[in-house]
């Protein structure tokens, strides 16, 4: 599972378990809170009816016989008492839950009003739970350890509460305990809850969001596909209707301008086919001419006019050309095109490594590095290429000891029929040379940069993808 946190894909993912993880722990805090309530509410009602059941058996037991019958009642969580003096108390909002427990005892009771009813609470723990789970762990019963343990840590007290009652003689019956609850979150249950959420989510929603963002995928490369091969393969229009717009806007594009390829190179050969007769005409007219250096002259000049012709033909075809890829050693290649140079009588040196497999157009990449090689003997005397190689990349590096360029005209010498002054004085020559490297290299995936060497000298640098 391959999530990297600046994809569409990993975004969605984290949004929609974030925003599931949300809804969850909500969901769990509002169904927490409901059962805390009706949880209280039982307690109390269970409590209330023990109180009632012993006060009215205070009512029907002697004053002497009352104290040691309260005593032998209480247990570690409720204790009972008497006494004659006036309890005080305080009064409840309605709906609270001392309220609540009033109406209850009375109820039980079978009193019509809770006048006679007195509760009292304070927050402070002094037993409960903790009082509870000591009596049963002191218990002398032989299986104890049969309780389950880790659900009575999970009780709770959540304050303490006294409740008096006024019997028929005057005294009043008071009973204090704690208000007890169970946790309704603890590390084990929270994790295990958010736990199996993710468990269930994070496959299928990686597997949801990875279906309907395949689409723009395949977008993506169909469009970097199209800067290489303009004949390659229209979309599939298929999937959710969006894509399907997408695919469909693609292949509209993808075909106007294949259509505007197509015009564009009819055009030039239109002109070329035109002009190649004048200027054939013109050339043997020139042979003609008695005169050696006007006939040179205008020979010269129209060779000059015949190469721009083929040169711009051939410029116009490029992004129609189709090689296809292979593996091959670039390492051979680089070899070829310097020996090449060095058979003519150029001043080369050469640096590879001894293998260098690369998957890419070998026509293309052959006429781009022989440009830039060219250049660099043409206009800096020498020509010194390195090869580089990393995971994902090659660099070929072409250093020359010329003049260089000036820094403003590093990006402008790729735009066609740009020519430096330092070119004028060449004859050979149409200021389509770096343009026509350029696209080669683009239609390998890569990039050609030029840049000034501190040394001296210029250089070129070519960055393809392995």
């Amino acid at each position: 599972m391959n999530l990297k946190l600046d994809s569409l894909r990993s975004r969605v993912v984290i949004l929609l378990l974030g925003f599931a993880l949300f809804a969850h722990l909500a969901g769990l805090w509002l169904y927490a809170e409901k059962n805390s309530a009706s949880t209280a509410l039982l307690y109390d009602a269970i409590l209330a009816e023990r109180i009632s059941l012993i006060a009215q058996l205070a009512e029907r037991t002697s004053a002497q016989e009352l104290p040691g019958l309260l005593q032998s009642l209480s247990g570690p969580v409720v204790k009972f008492t008497k006494s004659s003096e006036e309890q005080t108390f305080q009064t409840w909002p309605e709906g609270s839950r001392f309220h609540l427990l009033e109406h209850l005892l009375s109820s039980f009771l079978g009193w019509e009003t809770h006048d006679d009813i007195r509760t009292t609470y304070t927050a402070t723990e002094t037993g409960g739970s903790v009082a509870l789970v000591s009596a049963i762990n002191a218990s002398a019963h032989a299986e104890v350890d049969h309780l389950p343990a880790a659900q009575l840590a999970e009780i709770r007290t959540v304050g303490r509460t006294a409740v008096a009652i006024k019997l028929s003689d005057g005294n009043w019956l008071r009973a204090e305990m704690p208000l007890l609850g169970v946790a309704p979150f603890s590390g084990w249950k929270l994790g295990a809850s958010v736990g199996a959420m993710l468990a269930m989510m994070l496959p299928l929603g990686f597997w949801i969001v990875s279906r309907w963002t395949q689409p723009l995928a395949v977008l993506a490369s169909a469009a970097e596909r199209l800067g290489r091969d303009i004949q390659a393969s229209p979309l599939p229009e298929e999937g959710p209707q969006e894509i399907r717009s997408a695919a469909r806007a693609f292949n509209v594009m993808q075909e106007r301008i294949r259509r505007l390829v197509e015009d564009r190179i009819a055009f030039a050969a239109a002109i070329a086919h035109d002009l190649g007769t004048p200027v054939t005409r013109l050339h043997l007219r020139a042979e003609e001419i008695a005169d050696v250096e006007v006939r040179h002259a205008m020979l010269a000049d129209l060779g000059q006019l015949r190469r721009m012709i083929t040169d711009t033909l051939s410029f116009a075809r490029l992004d129609f050309a189709s090689e296809p890829a292979e593996s091959l050693d670039l390492t051979s290649l680089v070899q070829r095109v310097c020996d090449d140079f060095s058979d003519l009588g150029a001043d080369v040196a050469v640096t590879v490594p001894s293998q260098a497999i690369v998957t890419t157009k070998s026509v293309a990449l052959h006429r781009a590095l022989s440009n830039l090689v060219g250049n660099a003997i043409k206009y800096g005397k020498r020509a010194r290429v390195t090869l580089l190689e990393t995971d994902k990349w090659i660099e070929i590096l072409v250093d020359d000891d010329g003049p260089g360029i000036a820094d403003a005209s590093l990006a402008e010498v790729f735009e066609p029929f740009r020519r430096l002054p330092q070119d004028e004085q060449v004859a050979e020559g149409t200021g389509l040379g770096l343009t026509t490297a350029r696209s080669w290299v683009r239609s390998l995936g890569g990039e050609i940069s030029l840049q000034n060497r501190s040394e001296g000298g210029l250089r070129a640098t070519i960055r393809i993808p392995k």
